[in-house]
């Protein structure tokens, strides 16, 4: 064998050597996330292994372009020299453990987005002050994260000593030297060009995408067929997006309504407050009365038998940071970025604290978090808000848990004194935090919520305490009963873990329905969401569809609001409009009408489920039941136009 191939022959073992390490950081992914996988065949799993593999060499060839250009140029025997070959060695080690590591964190992130990372994640972590105060914790808390990196990577150093080259110190005649650079010279081009194809995916007419991956496996298994490296690397960038064209703006408007008015004269007003209460990671599934089992809500379930309960509701995306912008101004997340830190975070916006203040009220804006984290302030102050209070303003960190932020309990104390400084009326938003990693409670609480085997029971515990101490101390305020309050939760949290039938613990007991349908696409979206207005007529349950973005125009319309405004979600109040929930799922459209869910890629819907009859969406249906798979893709289809014109051409408001 010539030197030229001998260095072929090298590029190729180390290109397998980090191969494997994509093939261990997807194997770990599925053994941290088993129970989101657990419906897939084995046929299924090693179909996603293999269709990954794709994925993972245009990353690894995409971020090897140099070492693979270090192997095969024709520049003879300098590439066996040991200052060459020791500079292709560690940044092959430093480059792709660190591709390894991101892997292998957001193998354990996944569980509580749902969704593999995409450049969104770099705008956070640049933007959150809060995340060198969180890596202690996370590294105690998933420790094996870092274990397996720092074992995974060991044995890569070791794998790599031994994987050597042995010079050839035969000498060639000048007739074998003409004859070798031209055949260097053309397997350069060759591979080279072999190479590109591979890092963009290869000859399709666009570079492989985090799109593609459903396409080539299905919905379910997109997660594991992707890597996060991939992820993110395809999606840097990409501030904007092609607007999608169904048909006219009309049409879509005409389909599903983003433009309201409610015809009430301008005397029907009624002058309340309100007041959100915006609970962190309260999942549907912890609420004993939403599930008829003992649950981790109590004072939660004691209020929804006095509220209206919205029973078929659901996050509008999977982060907080999403949430705020759904409830007070009526947008979801169809997109990868977040409305907050995207491109689009500076179109003029509706939100109720702007259309408030046009009837007279004060508004205000309450996170204990630290000033500055997930942009809130700043989003306060453009939603136009009057005033905004976090832990900065709060000033005192005794209350400080070392991390997110004040505590539940006495900021919510805070909240309701400071409430009751306010003239009437008032609007006030509430952001909890304490149900959140790393699960910590207030010493003086440790042995009234202690721990057990879903470390999220217990701080959601607490904050349903800290909730009901708030209530107590509001209800004897004399703006209470002049007061709407809205409830819900900013996403889903943790999953109760799928139990054998022979358990014995009933406190992890749940029907085995809605522990099948809490894991589905839809169901990992299910959120708690109840109106509650002291001493009103205001109870009872609804179980229509409802979304985040339907907060702001059931307020308004509750209130009777009568001016135009613009949002993507209808009133509780009125069925005559069509009732949904949507969300931006790995990539694709996902669209919940009652017992249906409908996966749609921006091109053509790929499944559609009947949640209710099949809580773990083993069966598609999407060429069986095609009249209910037509309307909800006429209708998503008019959702996702009216959303990428109104982004894009800055008529988010009237």
């Amino acid at each position: 064998m010539n030197e030229y191939n001998k260095h072929i022959v090298l590029l190729i073992k180390r290109l397998l050597l980090a191969l494997f390490l994509f093939f261990a950081a997807r194997l770990f992914f599925l053994v941290l996330n088993y129970s989101f996988f657990s419906q897939l065949s084995t046929f299924d799993l090693v179909y996603a292994f293999i269709i990954g593999m794709r994925f993972d060499l245009s990353v690894i060839l995409y971020f090897n372009m140099l070492i693979v250009i270090m192997h095969i140029i024709p520049i003879g025997q300098i590439k066996n020299s040991k200052g060459y070959q020791v500079f292709i060695k560690y940044y092959f080690l430093i480059v792709n453990s660190l591709l390894l590591l991101i892997n292998l964190g957001d193998a354990r992130y996944f569980d509580f987005t749902k969704k593999r990372s995409t450049a969104y994640i770099l705008d956070f972590l640049a933007d959150s002050n809060d995340i060198p105060l969180l890596i202690p914790s996370f590294l105690v808390d998933y420790w094996y994260v870092s274990f397996t990196w720092l074992i995974l990577t060991i044995l890569t150093w070791f794998i790599y000593n031994r994987i050597r080259l042995k010079n050839n110190k035969n000498k060639t005649n000048q007739q074998h030297k003409i004859v070798s650079i031209i055949y260097q010279g053309i397997a350069f081009v060759i591979l080279f060009g072999i190479t590109a194809i591979g890092a963009r995916g290869g000859l399709q007419n666009r570079p492989l995408s985090v799109i593609d991956a459903p396409k080539y496996s299905s919905a379910k298994s997109a997660p594991l067929v992707l890597n996060t490296p991939f992820a993110i690397m395809t999606t840097y960038g990409h501030k904007s997006f092609e607007a999608k064209v169904y048909g006219t703006i009309e049409e879509c408007h005409e389909i599903y309504p983003t433009l309201h008015q409610y015809n009430y004269p301008d005397s029907a007003f009624r002058k309340v407050n309100v007041v959100i209460l915006l609970l962190e990671s309260f999942s549907k599934e912890y609420s004993g009365y939403l599930n008829n089992y003992k649950g981790y809500t109590p004072f939660l379930d004691s209020l929804m038998q006095q509220s209206l309960v919205l029973t078929n509701a659901f996050a509008s995306g999977p982060r907080s940071i999403d949430a705020v912008p759904s409830i007070i101004a009526g947008i979801p997340p169809l997109m990868d970025d977040h409305l907050i830190l995207s491109v689009y975070n500076t179109n003029e916006i509706n939100s109720l604290a702007r259309f408030l203040k046009d009837k007279g009220y004060y508004s205000a804006f309450f996170h204990g978090g630290n000033n500055g984290s997930m942009n809130f302030d700043a989003f306060a102050k453009m939603a136009g808000f009057d005033a905004y209070y976090g832990r900065t303003e709060y000033n005192n960190d005794l209350d400080y848990d070392d991390y997110w932020g004040i505590y539940d309990e006495p900021f919510l104390q805070y909240v309701a004194n400071e409430l009751n400084t306010f003239e009437e009326p008032f609007f006030a938003f509430e952001f909890m935090l304490s149900s959140h990693n790393p699960y910590r409670v207030p010493e003086k609480h440790k042995e009234k919520f202690p721990e057990n085997n879903v470390k999220i029971h217990r701080v959601v515990q607490y904050s349903d305490y800290a909730l009901k101490q708030f209530f107590k101390t509001v209800s004897a305020m004399p703006w209470f009963d002049n007061t709407l309050f809205v409830i819900l939760a900013d996403h889903t949290g943790h999953s109760i873990t799928v139990r054998e039938n022979n358990q014995k613990d009933e406190e992890y007991r749940l029907a085995d329905y809605e522990l099948k349908y809490y894991k589905n696409t839809a169901g990992r979206y299910s959120i708690p969401i109840l109106f509650y207005f002291p001493g009103s007529d205001l109870i009872g349950k609804n179980e229509l569809t409802t979304q985040q973005c339907d907060m702001l125009p059931s307020i308004l319309d509750y209130l009777k609001f009568n001016k135009p405004f613009v949002a993507f979600g209808h009133s509780v109040f009125n069925d005559s409009l069509p009732r949904v929930a949507v969300e931006f799922v790995n990539g694709f459209y996902q669209i919940t009408k009652g017992d249906y869910s409908l996966l749609f890629d921006g091109d053509q819907s790929v499944s559609l489920f009947n949640n209710r009859s099949d809580p773990e969406q083993l069966i598609n249906l999407i060429h069986s039941e095609t009249q209910v798979a037509e309307e909800l893709e006429t209708l998503i289809k008019a959702i996702v136009q009216q959303y990428h014109y109104r982004l894009l051409n800055n008529k988010l408001r009237p």
